[in-house]
């Protein structure tokens, strides 16, 4: 589960049943050897965002630490710097008619799996913005004061999540 081999890619448009989408995809991943995730895109604030999460998630499970029994549910609790699955899901799963971001490792199968699905990528729905910063928690007074390091508080959430275990 290495970074080189994690393909993030927006998706513009929105998912009619999320829940029935997401083990659909999850399946077909799986069934050539990788894992992914369907994240809203309003709440990932940058490829370091989702990486450091990635990583995380594979220490916490290696470590014997993890709070789920799959990497993608562990993934999606520290890209939501959340302990709680339903929190987690609640602040960063896929929504229904809302644009989202497909985390799939084994980067081979990213565009077998956006034909599979109809999906068309949008790379702008992964760059970091105030408003997402603010979605995931944070005042504008520290965004402010982060200045262009405000993605570096994307990576402290994250890194928070094995603070609170």
């Amino acid at each position: 589960m290495t970074a080189s081999r994690i393909e993030i890619t927006g998706v513009r448009g929105g998912l009619t049943d999320p829940k029935a989408t997401l083990a659909e995809f999850q399946a077909f991943v799986r069934s050539r050897g990788g894992w992914g995730q369907l994240l809203d895109a309003g709440h990932v604030a940058g490829r370091d965002h989702i990486l450091s999460a990635a990583d995380h998630a594979r220490r916490a499970i290696e470590r014997g630490l993890a709070a789920s029994g799959t990497f993608e549910l562990e993934l999606l609790l520290y890209v939501s710097g959340e302990r709680q699955i339903s929190k987690a899901i609640e602040a960063a799963g896929v929504r229904a008619g809302r644009p989202f971001v497909a985390v799939i490792e084994n980067g081979r199968d990213s565009r077998e799996v956006l034909e599979r699905f109809g999906w068309q990528p949008d790379a702008s729905l992964i760059e970091t913005s105030p408003a997402k910063l603010r979605a995931l928690g944070f005042s504008k007074a520290e965004i402010e004061a982060s200045g262009e390091r405000s993605s570096d508080l994307v990576l402290e959430k994250v890194a928070r999540v094995d603070l609170v275990k």
